[in-house]
């Protein structure tokens, strides 16, 4: 559908979004005739009323303004962008009718008419109007001309469950608020030590700094394709949902840190009856255009805010599905909120995808690694630069480590059983562990963290009975995530030597960071024991704290 010669010789004035000056963006006046006329998207007709200029955007232009509303839930301001980006893409021959891009949404331009009198900008409150007398306002849903007994039983159904969801609502939100006046009254009586800046605690404005920092990370298109080009990660999910459909049929599924929505697409495909897609980031928005686009919104809601915050459209979920895995698995703390959506979401007897996930410990020994980042600034085309190599054994590395690299097998030091661990099993006090070298090396230069995950089909399921599973440890196939090295601090500690049979021995304790609950603190005490020593024989011992910014 094209219309450009229409605009450009209409009487009207066409403006381009963005082209009116500041003093003339809004001007309360309404249009000289009394009796409004509605000039239809293709710019050729004026209607008398709404009512036909709607039915004739439907009919001739493929353009339902009431459907649109609805599915996007859009307010008057979305409904003023929505009626500016229709002309100005109608204006210029660019209007896809079906694919109704949630871009529009975004910024100012569209609250500047692309007509000057738009009589339908000054009706959008009829507009209001008619969906209204269009609805239930129970259900929220279109109402039809004649509905069988079954349906109506169904609307009766559904008008229980929404009674009870708003006395779950109500009490959830007086519970909120009775605890924000406790903590009000807290702050008050106890008044905190620290440095107040403006009025606003220091720990708490740095808190915040943190988090609004973190969700916009995940605003930028890099990071998603990085994920989703990541076919080991991305493959897993899709491999359990597809070929486990009857576990999807039907059901209610919530996806925690949706980013694109990839997750849900693949439930709503595999047959889950609704899929609410949360994620506090804006990426949130192309989300909710990919579902558009993929003419999935009749499945698949998206919400932006923090899990802990959003107020979902059901008070259960059948299932929750997450991709919240970080750098050595608990980098970024997201599995706190969903352990926090299982608690207070998930049906008893529901399933959460993964279920189940490993940490593992393995040694490392790469003379080239040492070389290349640490030796290299001994001597810099003949001068010392020793000093920019001062934090190199402070921080947690992530990179890809090659199998032949890792002298010892890997172990677990700690397993998750995502339907049952509790938050405070996430902050490991020393986890022992022992690692016997599988080859001789001349020195030992550190330790390599990764994780595996799994997935069962239902919850009481061990991780010996996944079907379906990966790993990010070295020798599997390379993930986004890589492994974690953390390097001993050799001119402290040393760098022992390896033989068969050594053995490596100690514990391994796991916190969130001081600063930052998002950063990750990573202690490990250690003992080198040649094969075969009582406890008296010590090659080498240390203990050392790397950090994950």
């Amino acid at each position: 559908m094209s219309h450009p010669s229409i605009y450009s010789d209409s009487s009207e004035d066409v403006l381009e979004p963005n082209t009116l000056d500041d003093e003339d963006e809004w001007k309360d006046v309404e249009p000289d005739h009394a009796s409004p006329s509605f000039l239809s998207f293709g710019g050729n007709v004026r209607f008398p009323n709404l009512e036909r200029f709607l039915e004739d955007a439907k009919k001739n232009h493929s353009i339902d303004l009431v459907d649109v509303q609805r599915r996007m839930s859009l307010d008057v301001f979305g409904m003023i962008k929505l009626i500016n980006f229709v002309r100005a893409e109608v204006a210029q021959g660019r209007l896809r009718p079906k694919v109704m891009p949630a871009s529009f949404l975004e910024g100012d331009r569209y609250l500047k008419p692309v007509i000057n009198d738009d009589a339908l900008l000054y009706s959008v409150d009829e507009i209001f109007d008619v969906i209204k007398s269009q609805t239930n306002p129970l259900t929220n849903v279109p109402i039809q001309a004649r509905m069988t007994q079954e349906e109506v039983q169904d609307m009766a159904k559904e008008c229980n469950e929404l009674r009870e969801q708003v006395v779950y609502y109500r009490s959830a939100l007086q519970k909120t608020y009775l605890e924000k006046l406790e903590l009000q009254e807290r702050n008050i009586n106890e008044p905190s030590e620290q440095t107040v800046i403006n009025g606003t605690n220091a720990t708490s404005a740095r808190e915040i700094e943190n988090e609004s920092h973190y969700f916009s990370s995940y605003g930028y298109n890099d990071i998603h394709e990085t994920m989703l080009k990541d076919h080991v990660r991305t493959d897993a999910y899709r491999d359990f949902i597809y070929d486990n459909k009857d576990l999807f049929a039907g059901k209610v599924v919530l996806d925690v840190g949706c980013g694109t929505g990839i997750l849900s697409l693949l439930c709503a495909k595999a047959g889950a009856s609704k899929v609410i897609a949360v994620d506090n980031s804006s990426i949130i928005d192309k989300a909710r255009e990919i579902v558009f686009e993929n003419e999935l919104d009749d499945k698949i809601q998206c919400l932006r805010g923090k899990i802990e915050e959003v107020t979902l459209p059901v008070k259960h979920v059948d299932i929750i599905v997450s991709e919240w895995m970080g750098y050595c698995l608990l980098y970024e703390a997201m599995l706190d909120s969903v352990i926090w959506a299982r608690d207070h979401y998930l049906v008893p007897g529901g399933l959460m995808v993964p279920s189940h996930a490993t940490m593992q410990l393995s040694l490392f020994a790469d003379d080239e690694y040492i070389s290349d980042k640490i030796s290299f600034w001994k001597s810099v085309y003949g001068f010392k630069m020793s000093c920019m190599q001062a934090r190199a054994y402070d921080d947690i590395v992530i990179r890809t480590i090659e199998a032949d690299a890792v002298p010892s097998l890997s172990v677990i030091f700690q397993e998750l059983p995502l339907h049952t661990v509790r938050k405070e099993e996430l902050t490991l006090t020393g986890a022992e562990f022992l690692l016997p070298a599988k080859r001789e090396v001349d020195q030992l230069y550190g330790f390599v963290i990764h994780f595996d995950i799994f997935f069962t089909t239902n919850r009481d399921a061990e991780i010996e009975d996944a079907k379906v599973g990966f790993t990010t440890g070295p020798s599997g196939a390379e993930t986004h995530w890589q492994q974690g090295l953390a390097l001993i601090d050799t001119p402290r500690f040393g760098s022992p030597g390896l033989k068969i049979g050594d053995q490596v021995q100690g514990s391994i304790a796991l916190r969130k960071g001081t600063d930052n609950f998002r950063e990750l603190e990573i202690t490990i005490n250690w003992q080198v024991k040649p094969a075969g020593s009582d406890d008296g024989d010590i090659l080498a011992e240390g203990r050392q704290t790397w950090l994950m910014h």
